[in-house]
């Protein structure tokens, strides 16, 4: 089914949340500067997360060079749970747009990113989510950590775009997300769910999605933003389990996305350990998940950019991600990460769920 598109032109807010990202804001900055969005119908805000590198001087650099930049300096990062949702929350009330529209500061955009985001806004269109992956110059060269990362990240979101054409907004992310500035308030913005340290995006998702309104997801290449991979393991573990955190929330936010993550877990291990008791149906498990897997990884080879010599990494994929998995899920539900030097916070989970 074509996506309904609009041709209407609106005043947007690239709104950019950073934390000592000096290095990458070069590029980003480069990347919104050479948008084929008209120069007056958009505006960049830099909240600047209390960094201690040159985020200020980069900024400067660009403002003085004519950019339509708006930098602010946000400070108080430990007296609040959520930095991020902060210092968003002061970018917000600042933006001048109709359509608020984030990234990271490590990412990389299309020239056509902003036009097309805001195509997708139809007149019942409240929220637009787009695709993420990362970037990976040589794949012949690439670390095996790399190689499973950006497998991963295709592989996953076929199953958040699979929900979408079926009417489901299930998650998104904040690298490559836009949202009609009115439809922040009318959930009061992250009011709810402050007492989360990270879930700005997919939390804020089903807040919307529950206040009734339309969120679509936008296929168009065009769209597609890169970020930067992760260096280590540990940080894609630190990542993964601070993603898996949400999960508990979603059993009361949206208990339909909570029991498909629930049995995605059970089904990478529900075959190995139904192997010990009765081998012939754990086999049968296991060879249903790679049939399910590979279904969706054609899916990613049209869609995503995923070609036939990266799915060559997939029986090596597999077997990471049959532990993997289930190991960040469950550190995430303990709340088991950093997140730019602040952990979680711990709070009762009865005043948790009356907030939520």
């Amino acid at each position: 089914m074509k996506p309904e598109l609009s041709f209407k032109k609106q005043r947007v807010s690239v709104i950019i949340v950073a934390r000592n990202e000096a290095a990458n804001l070069q590029a980003l900055l480069l990347c919104i500067q050479n948008q084929d969005y008209h120069k007056d119908l958009f505006e960049v805000i830099l909240a600047d997360d209390d960094s201690e590198d040159d985020t200020e001087l980069v900024a400067k650099r660009y403002i003085d060079a004519g950019m339509n930049l708006n930098y602010i300096k946000v400070l108080g990062r430990d007296s609040v749970i959520s930095p991020k949702k902060h210092a968003l929350e002061i970018a917000i009330t600042l933006a001048k747009g109709d359509v608020i529209l984030t990234t990271d500061a490590d990412c990389i955009l299309p020239q056509t990113w902003i036009s097309s985001m805001i195509s997708h806004f139809a007149d019942n269109v409240s929220m637009v989510a787009g695709y993420s992956r990362t970037l990976i110059p040589n794949w012949k060269k690439a670390s095996i950590l790399h190689k499973y990362e950006h497998l991963d990240f295709a592989l996953t979101y076929m199953v958040l775009a699979g929900g979408y054409t079926l009417g489901k907004s299930w998650a998104c992310i904040g690298q490559n997300l836009a949202y009609l500035k009115s439809a922040y308030e009318d959930v009061g913005g992250f009011e709810k769910i402050k007492h989360l340290i990270s879930g700005d995006d997919v939390n804020l998702m089903q807040l919307m999605r529950q206040k009734g309104h339309r969120i679509v997801f936008n296929f168009n290449p065009a769209s597609f933003v890169y970020t930067r991979p992760v260096k280590s393991w540990k940080m894609l573990v630190n990542q993964r389990s601070r993603w898996a955190s949400n999960m508990k929330y979603q059993l009361k936010f949206n208990p339909e996305f909570f029991f498909i993550l629930l049995s995605m877990a059970f089904m990478y291990w529900g075959g190995l350990i139904m192997m010990l008791f009765n081998v012939k149906l754990g086999l049968i498990i296991f060879a249903f998940r790679i049939l399910i897997e590979n279904i969706l990884a054609s899916y990613a080879r049209t869609r995503f950019g995923i070609t036939s010599k990266m799915m060559l990494f997939y029986p090596m994929w597999l077997v990471i991600q049959t532990f993997f998995l289930v190991f960040t899920m469950v550190l995430g539900q303990f709340n088991i990460f950093v997140w730019h030097g602040k952990r979680p916070y711990k709070r009762n989970s009865n005043n948790a769920n009356n907030n939520l």
